[in-house]
């Protein structure tokens, strides 16, 4: 049986489709190795952030090459296109999956592109496709997202397992009811069937297969160490997906599919940009002995070839594990920062202070690491003057570079339920779900969120500037 597993276009909406601004969808090449592997199916990939449409590229300028402006700035157009089911986008991406000849359709969803997945449902069952959705909004709201989208079936939670089951009963005739982890659509009704366990050991899964894709058309190479995150942020879904606890994988693991990252590496692989590893856990310095163990086997084995970038906790960070990421060639990495206001880091559990985020700058800049800081704006009961003080942490403590995001009550999360008390079956529009766009929760808020927004990219703009304009010597003070 052969499946096409589909990223549905969202930020290819708004122009935002050059290699250098995208990654390649990691999550796909796993789920479509570990069937490859069972002999029995068969998977390919459709990237619809790959299908680019003359007149949706971005306007000349200097903002063309920044994400946050290019999409801020492209709002109108994207609701364009997902107003007008016959644009020729829809028919890009229908024509690439029909290619294929598949059996069955997945796709991959989160909040954000729930109305692009409607979309391309509508277009597929003409054909009599069946579609299967997963990801983190189906996760969360399966009913939901079958009765929204007209989709058959969801996966929630890890997949792998899953949607082996799945293709196996379809392929023998099979009833879906035995399967865990698995809402689907009979008749009428939506059931939802008792979520699986967790792979306990994820060293059994396969190193994804990186040929199912050409990786010409991205930037760098993606790695996952671990999945999972034992914290408990109020604006993160991430427990809903992977549960509480981090399955973290082996040392050995990881490094046997570096070694492979750097085989293909040295062949001619037309590859944009420079030799970049995106490392996408959660929080990778969340396990200090074990981030330490696996940054002095990437010294030892000379797999510092590679630029590395990801995501860390402030307060993960101390001057020995910094010099090792630093050693280990890691060139710039993210502190998710949210806020500059003790009241709300509290109200959000974030569990951290402003001073861990400004010691964590300062040990980065000496050992010359690029600190990439996220900002937050408009989290439950945040005020302007809470805004003033995320403005003035970021004068303070000097990051490299700041991303101001809009907050985007996500299903799933604790401040999705605090701002959007409502039945989500009655939500609409849920493109206004990503956090470069559009305010969904003014009306909950003491401020005009849009305006305020667009106030603090001015100001992160300015500080980029002012940053631009020192000299060398300063920049390292």
């Amino acid at each position: 049986m052969k499946i096409v597993l589909v990223r549905p276009p969202f930020y290819a909406l708004f122009g935002v489709t050059a290699p250098k601004m995208k990654t390649y969808p990691l999550n796909l090449l796993c789920l479509a190795t570990y069937l490859n592997r069972t002999e029995r199916h068969v998977a390919a990939i459709v990237d619809g952030e790959n299908i680019s449409v003359p007149g949706l590229e971005p306007p000349e300028g200097a903002a063309r090459d920044n994400p946050e402006l290019v999409m801020n700035r492209g709002v109108d157009g994207m609701v364009e296109v997902l107003e007008n089911p016959d644009h020729d986008l829809w028919r890009r991406i229908e024509r690439s999956i029909l290619a294929q000849e598949p059996d069955l359709v997945g796709i991959t969803a989160n909040s954000g592109n729930m109305d692009t997945v409607k979309r391309l449902v509508e277009r597929l069952k003409p054909h009599k496709l069946p579609v299967i959705l997963g990801g983190s909004h189906p996760t969360v709201l399966p009913e939901q997202s079958i009765v929204y989208t007209g989709a058959d079936m969801v996966v929630t939670g890890e997949g792998e397992q899953a949607l082996v089951d799945v293709m196996d009963s379809l392929q023998e005739g099979r009833g879906l009811g035995r399967i865990p982890s698995l809402a689907w659509k009979d008749d009428a009704a939506v059931t939802v069937n008792p979520r699986g366990e967790l792979l306990l050991d994820i060293d059994g899964l396969p190193i994804p297969d990186r040929t199912l894709i050409d990786r010409s058309d991205y930037f760098g190479d993606v790695l996952i160490t671990g999945r999972g995150c034992p914290f408990n942020c109020a604006y993160c879904a991430s427990r809903n997906i992977w549960g509480k606890r981090v399955r973290f994988r082996s040392v050995p693991s990881i490094i046997s599919e570096l070694r492979l990252l750097r085989d293909q590496a040295r062949k001619p692989l037309r590859m944009p940009g420079r030799w970049v590893v995106k490392v996408v856990d959660d929080t990778f310095t969340v396990h200090r002995k074990r981030t330490i163990e696996l940054l002095d086997e990437i010294i030892a084995e000379d797999l510092n070839c590679f630029e590395y970038t990801g995501g860390v906790r402030a307060d993960t960070l101390d001057e020995e594990l910094v010099q090792k990421m630093r050693q280990a060639n890691f060139r710039r990495v993210t502190l998710g920062v949210e806020s500059g206001s003790p009241r709300i880091l509290k109200s959000i559990h974030k569990g951290e202070s402003n001073e861990d985020v400004k010691r964590a700058v300062n040990l980065l800049r000496q050992a010359g690491i690029g600190s990439h800081a996220f900002f937050m704006i408009g989290l439950p009961d945040e005020t302007p003057e809470d805004i003033e003080l995320s403005k003035a942490l970021i004068l303070d403590a000097q990051p490299d570079y700041v991303e101001i995001n809009m907050v985007t009550p996500y299903p799933g999360t604790e401040i999705f339920d605090k701002l959007m008390p409502g039945d989500p079956l009655k939500i609409d529009r849920w493109y206004r779900w990503f956090h470069q766009g559009m305010a969904t929760h003014s009306d909950r808020l003491g401020y005009d969120l849009d305006r305020a927004y667009r106030d603090f990219l001015d100001f992160a703009g300015q500080y980029h500037s002012s940053k631009d304009r020192q000299s060398p010597e300063e920049r390292s003070v």
